[in-house]
């Protein structure tokens, strides 16, 4: 599933941190990666000029991907998220900065144009300052996966990816209104229940421990709240389609892209 990925790159990119993203997406079963440049008209950078993408090339063949190099232009979003659908990519790989004295994770403008317009996944890596060797690779021995999910029939679409993601533990969650009167809220809370441990025994084989839990309450405030409690590596979460201007993600994926110390995996 994560097979071929298009990792978007700028001149400046360090071939030492892309070789530590090449680790995290071997893991994850990468095989070959396709770097892609937009190359800005105005740019003080000749696009002619493509030795340093040559070394990122060659620091991401050490890790022993198979990479190719493309390069578009335009509109840098919009190029990028076509350029992933054309190669077949299973996914776009971005990378959030840390802002410094805080832990508010930054993404640019590019990064969210790219998230709303994207036809595959997009996994935004936010790298943890206290990760205790230093690197910034994921290990499925202690990965802890955050799986969000309204339970409709579309929301099983991320179902494949969390498997890829198998690791140490998934936890479900399910945010829900409240009921108008007990007994409808008790059938509520007991059919939800009856779904979530579906996709319990669904995840199960995938991971060392499944569990699962239903709350009430505003989505995005409840996917953090559980995400900080968890400690959770990654959140996986469906984005919908556009329903207002100011928030075409949908007010739950833009909050918890934007506040969330974990990285997301979002699917559209």
């Amino acid at each position: 599933m994560f097979e071929n990925t298009l990792i978007p790159v700028a001149y400046g990119e360090r071939p030492d941190e892309l070789k530590n993203i090449g680790v995290t997406l071997k893991n994850f079963g990468a095989r070959s990666v396709c770097l892609y440049h937009v190359h800005e008209s105005g740019s003080f950078f000749r696009a002619s000029d493509i030795s340093w993408l040559m070394f990122l090339q060659e620091a991401l063949e050490e890790v022993g991907l198979s990479i190719e190099v493309k390069r578009g232009e335009g509109h840098i979003a919009s190029s990028i998220a076509e350029a992933a659908m054309f190669q077949g990519c299973d996914e776009i790989y971005l990378k959030a900065k840390r802002r410094w004295h805080i832990e508010t994770m930054l993404l640019g403008s590019v990064s969210q144009d790219l998230l709303r317009l994207s036809d595959v996944p997009v996994f935004v890596q936010k790298i943890r300052p206290h990760l205790p060797d230093g690197s910034d690779g994921f290990s499925h021995d202690d990965l802890i996966v955050l799986y969000a999910t309204d339970l409709s029939a579309l929301s099983a679409r991320p179902l494949p990816y969390i498997k890829e993601f198998h690791g140490a533990r998934c936890h479900i969650l399910h945010v829900r209104d409240r009921m108008a009167d007990p007994s409808t809220e008790r059938r509520r809370r007991d059919d939800v229940a009856e779904k979530l441990h579906g996709v319990e025994e669904e995840l199960t084989p995938y991971f060392g421990q499944v569990t699962s839990e239903q709350r009430i309450g505003d989505p995005a405030t409840q996917v953090l709240h559980v995400s900080d409690w968890l400690k959770a590596d990654v959140v996986v979460l469906g984005r919908k389609k556009s329903t207002s201007f100011s928030a075409p993600m949908g007010d739950t994926a833009e909050r918890v892209v934007n506040e969330s110390k974990a990285s997301i995996f979002l699917v559209p």
